[in-house]
Parts: C-alpha cells; structure tokens; sequence
C-alpha cells in the first residue's frame, strides 16, 4: 500500500471533525468490503463527535447482518426518498469502495448533483478523481477496508476504531481477500489485521459467520453449479459458471447466494482464469472475472465489456443474453490469449 499524504490525512482529518453531516456511501449489490468499509468509517467518524448515515443504493445480503450497525443503514431501494435527502443534504461524502458515480446506480444523480464534500476512499483501478474533492486510491491496498483503516487511524488517532469497527473493518478485509489467499502480499494488511484484533475481535467467531452461515438452498445451488452449471476449456485454461434466473428461482437463492462463487473455478489446478456469469432477478447479465497468476482480468473485463475492478478479480455486465454471453466470452478470450501480450 502507498504510503499516505501527511497534507491530504489533514484535510481528511479537519473535515470530519468540522463537518455537521457526514454520508458514507458504497456501491450498489453491496460486498462484504462495501459494508465493512463503510461502518468502519462510520466508527472512525463517530468517535471524534460526528453523527455519520451510512447509505446503500440496495439491499445486502443477510449473512452480514453480524456486524454491528448494519441495521442502521438506509437501503435506498427501502427508502429512497430519505436516502436522496441525507445524500442531498451532507456536507461531507465519503464515497466509499467505488471509484465513479456510476457504481451507486439510481443515486448516480443525487451524487453528482449534491453540493457537499465528496471524499474517495477505494483500491479500485483507474477512478475517475475529477469528481471528487478529496481522493485516496490505492489499487495496491488489499481492500478499501483495509485503506479505510490506514486512512482513519492516521488522521484520527489510533483510538477511533472501537470494537463494532474493528469487526466491521476485518469483515471486509478478510472477505476481499478470499480470507487471506489472494491481494495480500503486503505487510501493510496484516499489520491492520493485527491492530484490529487488539480491539478485542472473536476471530474464530467473525470467520464462522463470513464462512459458515450458508442455508440449505445456497448450499445445494452451489452443489447444482459445479455438476450442471460448469463449463471447463481446456485448451484455454478457463472454466466458468453459468447461472439463469430460472435457477436461481429453482432453489430460491436470496441476494449474495452466489458470492464467491467464481473462486471455485480457480480450484481445479489446470485452470488460470475463471468467471460467473449469471442472469440476476431483473434480467440482467453480470460477470465477475477471477485470474491465478498474470491474465489481467481488469483490463479483459474493459476492453470487452466495459467493465473493470482489479488485475485478479473484476465485473461487468453484458446487453446480451445468458448464452449469448457465454458464446460471445470464450470468443474474445481465445482472441485475446492468441494475442502476445496476454500468452
């Protein structure tokens, strides 16, 4: 991770404790490092004095509902009337684990339009700064989570992350990383890791609630993706799911039943890239890239479907139909490897 301005951390720092209303907010279909950044925020902020509002464009899936907080978050998709207002309303605005104004969805003109500070805190690729008034973006931290630590212990005082942070804030890192598998070759994260379990975090407990909470029905949809659902090329090093509404609705999958998901292509020892793509309950198709070793997954998910993220883990979405999809991305991947720059 970069090491952080000494003048922007000041800026960062005089702003929250002079601000009379701070909104943090994350991306739409909320992660487990959208959620842990923002509450971890949230903590950071309230412990100097200010009354923080954490906001999400739409719901997140219950398996989060351990961390503390999480039942004071306003869903836009709830309650869309006051999340608009809050937005509207804010000096500050902490734009958290997303890097444009597009990733917030149906709030995208409530963001540009609002008057008040706009902060970026994210480890995303190539954000669009121009919007923001205030920027810290770290590609090379292992999660905004982990950003959000350095950041506000740095400018607040290692005091302002209390124990509901620190859960918060380790939810988030440990989810980002697959639990410490990928994007954490750094020191810098575990050093974070370190002070946060200081705070007095049940590790053991935290890890159960991340890993170990799935219901019946999530667990048999993975069972169906990997007999059913499973395509694997050889030749390309390449497997990935394909999941249609119909199956979603044949196990009643809930929100965030297919999150990691994609990682279990990257389990089979042949395999270097891997995907998702899956028609959601609007009909939409959405992808998330994974990649093992030097396939940039970001600059593939870009290039062919105006998508983006980081080098081993990306998303985008496709106008095109489930199988269309499907046909349309083993095309472009068998161009790009025959290509020298990605061989």
């Amino acid at each position: 991770m970069k090491e952080l301005e000494s003048v922007n951390l000041d800026e960062f720092r005089k702003t929250i404790i002079f601000s009379n209303s701070i909104v943090i907010i994350s991306h739409t279909r909320p992660d487990g490092d959208a959620i842990g950044s923002a509450l971890g925020l949230y903590d950071a902020c309230y412990s100097v004095g200010a009354n923080p509002i954490v906001v999400l464009p739409d719901e997140f899936p219950s398996y989060y509902n351990f961390i503390p907080r999480t039942e004071e978050i306003i869903v836009a998709t709830e309650n869309e009337v006051k999340a608009k207002q809050v937005i509207s309303d804010a000096d500050v605005i902490i734009c958290a684990d997303f890097n444009s104004f597009s990733r917030v969805d149906f709030l995208e003109e409530t963001l540009k339009n609002a008057t008040g500070k706009r902060i970026l805190i994210d480890h995303h690729q190539n954000p669009d700064t121009r919007l923001f008034d205030l920027a810290f973006s770290d590609p090379s931290a292992s999660s905004t989570s982990e950003l959000a630590y350095w950041i506000s212990t740095n400018a607040l005082g290692t005091d302002c992350i209390s124990l509901k942070g620190a859960i918060a804030l380790y939810t988030g890192i440990c989810t980002d990383t697959g639990s410490f598998s990928y994007s954490c070759n750094s020191p810098t994260v575990y050093m974070a890791v370190a002070h946060l379990v200081k705070r007095g975090i049940e590790v053991s407990e935290v890890q159960n609630q991340i890993s170990n909470t799935y219901t019946e029905n999530r667990l048999r949809l993975l069972g169906f993706c990997i007999d059913q659902r499973l395509k694997i090329i050889p030749e390309l090093k390449f497997a990935y799911f394909y999941v249609s509404k119909a199956d979603n609705d044949l196990f009643s999958a809930e929100k965030g039943d297919l999150e990691g998901v994609v990682n279990y292509t990257l389990k089979m020892s042949n395999i270097e890239i891997g995907a998702l793509v899956k028609e959601g309950s609007d009909g939409k198709i959405r992808i998330s890239f994974r990649s093992k070793y030097d396939f940039d997954v970001n600059k593939f998910a870009a290039k062919y479907f105006d998508g983006g993220g980081h080098i081993k883990a990306a998303g985008a979405s496709s106008e095109r139909n489930l199988m269309d999809t499907c046909r349309y991305m083993e095309d472009c991947l068998r161009l790009e490897l025959s290509t020298d720059e990605n061989k």
